[in-house]
């Protein structure tokens, strides 16, 4: 008897001392913070995402849109934010390539934050227009290497995974890619396909229309894995063991948030994410659920630094 009593106090004494960390969250309104203009893929994502949260957990989640910066913006905001889990914050690829490229900013990204979870992928592919020569990433590699001239290309925008994923083909392959900057995908696009650039580094979930359309051909899937809906198309890693290159929408959380709480989000996440009825409402979009626990993004964001910064020095991509 004494035993159980003295088990029974030590849970009793856990249960209240998590609920005092916030265990019985949320006891109001849940503000994400998304850095991307309302309309666009992340925005609808994350409303997507909102309303299931908002049902489960009786509360309303507000979609707070602060773009700007390169996702600078919303991010200096969620790190200036108070530590009681109340507001999360979307982060992307960006998160993890602005300081691999020496980007001045006013947070540490491995101090200030800690991750939730991931909530979708999305795959990047090499597209070219129809009338460029090559229709394989084999053919493009040899093009180049006979040519001995640079081979424009180009991606949403300097220093995104799409210039980055270009300078790191080039180094592995031992070519030569001159990348030309536009200011996001859709005017990068609008000349990938009017031939003005012949080759583009983009997400699926953009060019999709217009590869099913025949307006720009699949040369390679960037990512490590082909693609699910189009598994016809190779992937680089298949010439290039260890290529990969995804884009990703998460959610984080300020530092000193505790980790019991963070466990709690994080898992109620994953449950929306895992279901069923959220892989329908974002499938269209080209997106694909991927949750994972708080270590797992953790994990995965230091990964994403280290790799990038390796690959930005040695393509000698910096701020100007």
């Amino acid at each position: 008897m004494r035993l159980t009593t003295c088990v029974l106090g030590l849970a009793l004494a856990g249960l209240t001392a998590i609920s005092a960390h916030g265990q019985a969250f949320p006891t109001r309104n849940v503000t994400i913070l998304v850095p991307f203009a309302a309309g666009g893929p992340t925005d609808v994502i994350m409303r997507i995402l909102g309303e299931r949260l908002s049902a489960r957990w009786g509360k309303s989640v507000i979609i707070e849109n602060r773009p700007g910066a390169g996702t600078i913006v919303a991010t200096a905001a969620l790190a200036n934010s108070a530590a009681d889990v109340y507001t999360l914050g979307v982060i992307t690829n960006s998160f993890a390539v602005n300081p691999a490229i020496h980007q001045p900013l006013t947070y540490d990204t491995l101090k200030d934050f800690a991750g939730v979870s991931m909530v979708v992928s999305v795959p990047v592919v090499l597209v070219a227009n129809p009338t460029f020569a090559p229709n394989t990433e084999a053919e493009l590699i040899a093009l180049a290497r006979k040519t001995g001239e640079p081979l424009n290309f180009t991606s949403p925008g300097p220093r995104t995974v799409g210039h980055l994923a270009g300078a790191w083909l080039a180094n592995l392959a031992g070519i030569k890619l001159t990348h030309i900057a536009y200011n996001g995908s859709a005017p990068a696009l609008t000349d990938v396909l009017a031939g003005r650039v012949p080759i583009m580094f983009d997400l699926w979930s953009s060019v999709k229309p217009y590869v099913a359309a025949g307006r720009l051909k699949l040369l390679a899937v960037a990512s490590a894995q082909r693609l699910q809906d189009a598994p016809q198309y190779p992937t680089l890693a298949e010439s290039y063991p260890g290529f990969d290159v995804n884009a990703f929408q998460a959610l984080a959380v300020p530092k000193g948030v505790p980790p019991a709480v963070i466990e709690q989000i994080s898992a109620d996440i994953r449950s929306v994410v895992s279901s069923r009825e959220f892989a329908e409402k974002v499938g269209p979009l080209g997106v694909f659920p991927k949750a994972t626990s708080p270590q797992q993004l953790d994990a995965i964001i230091r990964q994403e630094i280290e790799r990038w910064t390796a690959i930005a020095k040695a393509a000698n991509i910096a701020v100007d």
